[in-house]
């Protein structure tokens, strides 16, 4: 009975074996899945991003510019200046010198007292009493005011000098200008107004004003007035501080009206 069961144990684990490998196998695809790519952080500083293209400007060649046409200095345009702003706002705007600077006020006139001088020059004159004199002889007489005037001390000069009989009048003309020329080498600004023609010794004759600027910036004015006289250039001329100009010029003028 018992031998039996165990053959029927046996056939039973068998047909299941049998049964088992007679079946159809069914083969399932392994699903591969996408594993995320790891970037590394060096790459991501690594990794450059291109820019888009810039256009491409093309620049003539020098010599393909237009010429431009040349302009004289007082046929191109003037260049406006920046304007200097305050500080602070509503304050008092500081002058610019020279433009800006307020008309400085004139001396007032000096007087003096007049006396008459003998010069061993040949000629007699009113002029102002107790200045310095300086002279020659034969040639030159200066009067020097004593006192100084804005660094100037006003002088009055007459000279003499001979001259051949074919000397003419008109020839005094480059005469003023030669002595002007040779004031002109103690300034370092120097202008000159016009020639005129001036009696001088009821003889014909040339004067000239001039201003000047010396090295240390003082203002001095002048004038200049010759004449032929019988074989002889007479001049009569004057310097004075620019400040007090109207007030020589009357001494200059005293001087003209009595000379003889």
């Amino acid at each position: 009975m018992k031998k039996t069961a165990a053959l029927l144990s046996l056939l039973l684990c068998v047909s299941l074996l049998l049964s088992g490998c007679a079946r159809e196998q069914v083969v399932y695809q392994e699903v591969s899945v996408a594993q995320p790519t790891a970037v590394r952080q060096q790459d991501i500083f690594n990794t450059a991003t291109e820019a888009p293209a810039a256009p491409v400007i093309s620049f003539p060649e020098e010599s393909e510019e237009p010429e431009q046409p040349a302009q004289s200095y007082t046929q191109a345009a003037a260049v406006p200046q920046p304007v200097e702003q305050s500080r602070y706002a509503g304050s008092t705007p500081i002058p610019l010198n020279p433009v800006d600077m307020p008309t400085p006020t004139p001396r007032p006139d000096v007087t003096f007292e007049y006396e008459t001088y003998q010069a061993a020059i040949g000629y007699s004159f009113e002029a102002p009493a107790g200045w310095e004199i300086t002279t020659d002889d034969s040639t030159t007489f200066v009067l020097t005011d004593p006192e100084t005037r804005d660094g100037v001390n006003g002088q009055i000069t007459i000279t003499v000098q001979k001259v051949d009989s074919g000397y003419r009048v008109n020839q005094l003309r480059s005469e003023l200008n030669n002595q002007l020329s040779e004031i002109k080498r103690n300034y370092v600004e120097f202008s000159q107004a016009t020639m005129t023609g001036r009696p001088l010794l009821k003889y014909d004759g040339y004067y000239n004003t001039y201003r000047g600027v010396t090295y240390d910036g003082i203002i001095v004015r002048g004038l200049m007035h010759m004449c032929l006289a019988e074989r002889r250039i007479v001049t009569l001329s004057f310097r004075a501080s620019g400040w007090y100009n109207t007030s020589y010029t009357r001494v200059y003028n005293r001087i003209k009206n009595t000379i003889k």
